[in-house]
């Protein structure tokens, strides 16, 4: 089959840094390309060149047996190609239906016009399963509703080539059986499909066939995703067989003979949530497991002093309790590591540097008022080291990094400003395999540090990996408490699931 698409020997440089080293990629129309690598291995560049966003060093593009070159996203938008990016690119301030009619890639000019508009965007997301008005602002949204608005946005384009780069990292299983469906019908009448996914399950379910990038080259294995399992494109990512995580070793606990504890007592947040009684203890990964409006959101925001409790009491590890802001949280030793990184863990305009210093320097203050840019940059150097960061300097802009190696930036950042109480929001949304292990290290780390550790995930899996114990929230109660010797799959999403009616 011919192909719509194909970059040949594609070169692209930041720097000293070589991100793609003389790539080829076909696309072709009626089919799901999967495109797979570890963070750092060149796949979001790979995107940003077919999508018109980065141009080439060397290298070509041919489109319809014809070389191009692409002066913006706009252009490639003109030549039917949509890419929707795993950092979300809406406007915060304006509405679903103004979002869903106006893209950044069209250089802010409406999609659609006249009487028909409001009709389209609404089969947008109906045809996705989102049920939002299209008056909404975007701001209220959930980071699953915005992500859905996103692919919805690029569906109205009527693209003839749809790059989806990591589409359903924040979406629940319901939503993303939805999407895979979609691409399914999309593939059938024709559509060329890109598909970027860490959740290599899902990848190897809906793909026609799989390219496989390793630091920057793109490696000769060709993989069918019908006839391969897990296990081999793991080792061809990363370079040796490795085997799917099982399960989590037991922290060597760094704690004092008197380890703190989070203590919650009546506690009654602004929604639902009530906790009568519960004391978490330093030293473990306490999973905290629910279906969206159970209670997890509500609980973190609290603890975050983003919300304010109605009744009860918060004993925080640091002895202090409930903060009554964000900054009084920092301040108090509680540091929030969220899913949507871009928009509240990083300073996306600014450097390594100013990231991980950020709040240990600023925030509380502990290098006082004269920054002692020596110091701190030693710091921020040793601190990226030992969590392995892939970057040319700590000068390197954060918007230059891949998101697995921005994600180690956030917890960084907040190990810098050693916490007593960590909240992780779906921490390993949207990265490899390889780096999410190498962060489950991390949070190991940090609750063998004497920590309190609470870790939320949309991926069950992820919980029953990472976690010593799991607590279930059902309509914002604690409905059930899970050991490690108890994990599994399938009684944690029952869990989920009880007394929640028609749920998926």
């Amino acid at each position: 089959m011919v192909a719509i698409l194909s970059g040949h020997k594609l070169v692209k440089r930041f720097g000293a840094n070589i991100a793609l080293k003389g790539v080829d990629f076909d696309i072709e129309a009626g089919r799901v390309t999967g495109l797979v690598g570890a963070n750092g291995a060149g796949k979001s560049t790979l995107l940003r060149i077919l999508a018109g966003a980065l141009a080439p060093d060397e290298g070509r593009l041919v489109l319809d047996g014809r070389e191009v070159r692409f002066g913006s996203m706009e252009d490639a938008c003109r030549h039917g190609i949509a890419l929707v990016s795993q950092e979300l690119n809406l406007f915060p301030a304006l509405t679903v239906f103004e979002n869903l009619t106006l893209t950044a890639s069209a250089g802010g000019r409406a999609l659609m016009g006249g009487r028909g508009a409001a009709e389209a965007a609404q089969a947008a997301l109906d045809e996705l399963g989102l049920h939002i008005p299209l008056s909404a602002r975007v701001h209220n949204l959930s980071l699953s509703d915005r992500q859905l608005v996103e692919i919805g946005r690029a569906l109205l384009q009527k693209p003839r080539i749809l790059i989806l780069d990591e589409p359903t990292s924040a979406l629940r299983q319901s939503e993303k059986d939805r999407l895979h469906r979609l691409i399914g019908q999309l593939r059938d009448r024709g559509v060329a499909i890109v598909y970027v996914s860490h959740f290599l399950e899902d990848l190897l379910s809906i793909c026609d066939d799989a390219v496989i990038l390793r630091d920057g080259a793109r490696v000769a294995e060709h993989l069918n995703p019908k006839s391969c399992g897990v296990p081999d494109v793991v080792a061809a990512m990363l370079g040796a067989k490795a085997g799917v995580e099982t399960g989590r070793a037991q922290a060597t606990s760094l704690a004092s003979a008197a380890p703190k504890t989070l203590t919650l007592s009546g506690l009654r947040g602004p929604g639902q949530l009530a906790i009568d009684a519960w004391s978490v203890p330093a030293g473990q990964v306490i999973g905290v497991a629910g279906l969206a409006g159970a209670g997890v959101e509500e609980l973190f925001g609290l603890l975050f002093g983003r919300l304010q409790p109605k009744a009860g009491r918060i004993g925080l590890p640091s002895g202090g309790g409930a903060p009554n802001s964000i900054p009084d949280a920092v301040r108090q030793g509680v540091a929030f590591i969220p899913s949507d990184r871009a928009r509240y863990g990083l300073m996306i305009s600014r450097c390594v540097a100013d990231n991980v210093s950020g709040v240990r320097a600023l925030a509380q203050g502990r290098d006082g008022f004269v920054l002692r840019n020596r110091r701190i940059d030693a710091a921020v150097l040793e601190r990226c080291r030992t969590l392995g960061v892939k970057m040319s300097s700590i000068a390197q802009p954060i918007g230059q990094l891949s998101g697995g190696n921005q994600q180690k930036i956030v917890f960084a950042k907040w190990m810098e400003a050693d916490p007593s109480l960590v909240l992780l929001d779906d921490p390993t949304r949207g990265v490899d395999i390889g780096a999410k292990r190498d962060m489950h290290d991390i949070i190991g780390q940090l609750a063998g540090q004497g920590r309190v550790v609470l870790m939320y995930s949309t991926d069950p899996r992820e919980l029953i990996t990472a976690c010593d114990r799991i607590f279930v929230f059902v309509a914002g109660r604690l409905s059930k408490e899970l050991a490690a010797s108890e994990f599994n799959e399938h009684d944690l999403t029952a869990a989920m699931n009880a007394g929640v009616r028609g749920a998926a």
